[in-house]
């Protein structure tokens, strides 16, 4: 299962030593049953959404083959993706970092 948790941090690095933090940081995310919301977004939206990032974008010429896809938001995260999902952070029962 993917999952993604922002650093507070300017550095942007993650050491062995941020991971006892990170874990519990996850584990309070989970407790908050944070919502995964389905979202339908039209192709030009998704390029003006995604223009940041050469990645998306191929694959957004790639991939979407009609006039709309789906997007999947969990508070301020969203990203593409076809689904399904969970229903909520609630659902995750184990995390653990094992390397970076």
């Amino acid at each position: 299962m993917y999952c993604c948790l922002m650093l507070t941090e300017s550095s942007g690095v993650v050491k062995e030593t941020d991971w006892p933090s990170l874990d519990s940081r996850a584990s309070r995310i989970f407790k908050e049953k944070q919502s995964f919301d389905r979202l339908e977004v039209t192709k030009e939206d998704l390029r003006k959404m995604f223009s940041y990032s050469k990645y998306k974008l191929h694959y957004i010429d790639k991939l979407v083959t009609g006039e709309k896809s789906t997007v999947y938001r969990c508070g301020t995260l969203v990203d593409l993706c076809r689904g399904p999902h969970i229903q909520n952070t609630g659902k995750i029962k184990t995390f653990k970092i094992m390397q970076v």
